[in-house]
């Protein structure tokens, strides 16, 4: 019988907890509630007696290390942070032990912040749902799912109990996770061929699809990540897991809104952008797809220095596109080539740095919104002067968004992989 885990903090939960459990039985499938609680009492109904709570908080932090009895003592913060620190380690040894197939929890910012850390360190494709509070309004997505395939399903009513809405809400949920657990749940694993990592976004699709289909045309498998916000790094740590053999990496445009420290494409990933990609040796073609815009909503985007004189593109009716200018192109340009130098390769298969001569994505030739030469050159000269001897740089004439660019980019990433080989 499949099991799904189910984390709530059962002093404020209880009553859907029971229910939750109870939707997953109905089910066919075993339900193990951890206990998460925090609070005075442990949980809400003191004659439980393991009919819902099937491991109690005191088992989860006793598997860390520590008894309750050393917690007691310490602030509802600190209580929160070791518990999330003591979940995760739980459900991870229960993933490692084959025990769980699938998890689940139901609740505000402090279920939350614990559950979705415990799914954290779940491979992508394990059943995982989070049905929260703060699945609303302008929070950051990054809150709930970080880097992983966490459903989030906002609760719409606050979690006081059972009532027409709650109900609802939490049954659905568990018909997610359950429907995933009896249907899917299959965590990734590699094929019989190898795999390269690439990004792109809206403006460099044309190129970067025509390098997707110039690679899969010479057996390859091509993931695309999206790089606008956290996309970028996803890839890089499927790398350094493993799970991808070669980083044809077109587009880091992640790089100018951590420079800029927002806007649409903003992200906690961006900040490590090219460093475990780098770190990790994998095979390595890296453009500048997108480095030189930044997006903002367009009620935000005053927040950008001098925008009355900048040029600017919309990309559509509430995102604007906004060029950057020389310096601030000369100083992304310096954080990329300090990340790129930190790379540490073999002669025979050194990381490629490819520049394209007209243009870093779509709308930037020559009459068009975007066009600035000015800029384009700062970013590129900058790089070139700041990049290590052993990094081979490459011209490759063209718009990056351009397809018969994408295809040549393939083909320098189908070398580089070569090499690799040999």
């Amino acid at each position: 019988m499949k099991t799904i885990a189910i984390i709530e903090s059962c002093d404020t939960k209880y009553t859907e907890t029971a229910y939750m459990k109870e939707c997953v039985e109905k089910a066919g499938l075993k339900a193990l509630v951890l206990n998460t609680a925090t609070g005075p009492v442990e949980c809400a109904n003191p004659d439980d007696n393991g009919r819902v709570v099937d491991v109690s908080r005191g088992e989860i932090v006793a598997a860390y290390g520590t008894p309750w009895s050393e917690l007691e003592d310490k602030t509802k913060g600190e209580k929160i942070e070791f518990m999330r620190k003591a979940v995760t380690a739980y459900v991870e040894n229960l993933y490692k032990e084959g025990k769980i197939h699938g998890i689940i929890s139901v609740g505000g910012l402090q279920n939350t912040t614990m559950a979705t850390a415990a799914m954290s360190v779940l491979p992508i494709g394990f059943p995982k749902v989070m049905a929260t509070t703060v699945a609303s309004g302008t929070k950051q997505f990054s809150l709930v799912v970080g880097d992983k395939d966490i459903v989030a399903m906002p609760t719409i009513c606050d979690c006081t109990g059972l009532n027409l809405i709650t109900r609802k809400v939490i049954a659905n949920a568990c018909g997610c996770v359950i429907g995933m657990v009896q249907t899917a749940g299959e965590v990734i694993a590699k094929g019989d061929k190898p795999v390269i990592g690439l990004t792109l976004m809206g403006v460099t699709n044309n190129g970067c699809m025509a390098a997707v289909e110039e690679l899969e045309r010479n057996g390859y498998e091509v993931l695309g990540f999206h790089a606008t916000g956290v996309g970028g790094a996803v890839m890089e740590q499927m790398a350094a897991d493993g799970l991808i053999d070669g980083v044809l990496d077109l587009t880091q445009h992640e790089i100018t809104s951590e420079y800029f420290g927002g806007g649409f494409s903003y992200g906690p990933g961006a900040a490590v952008r090219l460093l475990k990609t780098t770190a990790s040796r994998v095979p390595l073609v890296v453009s500048l797809g997108g480095i030189d815009f930044v997006d903002y909503n367009k009620k935000e985007a005053h927040v950008v220095p001098n925008l009355d004189s900048r040029k600017t593109y919309d990309h559509n009716a509430d995102t604007v596109h906004i060029k950057i200018t020389p310096d601030e192109a000369r100083d992304i340009a310096k954080i990329m080539a300090t990340r790129l130098n930190t790379a540490d390769y073999p002669a025979s298969c050194p990381v490629k740095v490819l520049i394209p001569t007209d243009g870093m994505r779509h709308n930037t030739t020559i009459g068009e919104a975007l066009y600035d030469p000015e800029t384009d050159k700062a970013l590129i000269d900058t790089l070139k002067a700041n990049l290590n001897p052993n990094i081979e740089v490459i011209e490759v004439e063209g718009n990056l968004d351009a397809p018969e660019w994408g295809v040549k980019a393939a083909k320098v990433m189908l070398e580089v992989m070569a090499a690799a080989k040999k």
